[in-house]
């Protein structure tokens, strides 16, 4: 096997597993466990930043089900936030992802922002400083697996 399929076909493990990412496009995290005919998974359309620009988190979430559903517009979020093996903090707050319920057709994915981290001065609070950060949780009853970014 030659080092280009062995190099294709470790990426291609990598993004099974959930840890697709390359340092000039997005990165995303795994799908989370269906609930309720929903999954969801984070998304950053930049796997790494430069210290100073802001690290931009944004939700997918998919319908399973077999009939358009409404995805509600409002939910409880908490990620956790994590830098190499130490913890940088918890972020708690109610989100409201768009002004009313999106009515989703079967199979049908749609994104939604979701946070903007600062990472340079006083408010930033979770990434202010060079490394990789991995941030994972929940978004009302649907899990988000972890995704990892970098501040270069």
């Amino acid at each position: 096997m030659g080092k280009r399929c062995a190099a294709a076909l470790a990426l291609a493990a990598l993004a099974a597993w959930g840890c697709s990412s390359s340092a000039d496009g997005p990165a995303e995290g795994a799908w989370g466990p269906v609930t309720d005919g929903f999954r969801a998974m984070l998304y950053a359309p930049r796997a790494a930043v430069s210290l100073g620009e802001p690290v931009e988190l944004r939700v997918r979430v998919r319908n399973t089900t077999g009939e358009i559903r409404d995805f509600a517009s409002a939910h409880d979020l908490r990620l956790r936030i994590s830098r190499g093996d130490k913890g940088a903090g918890d972020d708690m707050d109610y989100v409201t992802l768009a002004p009313e319920a999106i009515k989703l057709s079967p199979g049908r994915e749609q994104d939604f922002a979701l946070r903007t981290y600062p990472t340079a001065g006083e408010a930033a609070k979770f990434c202010g400083a060079r490394g990789l950060y991995r941030f994972q949780g929940t978004l009302g009853k649907l899990e988000l697996p972890a995704i990892e970014l970098r501040v270069e």
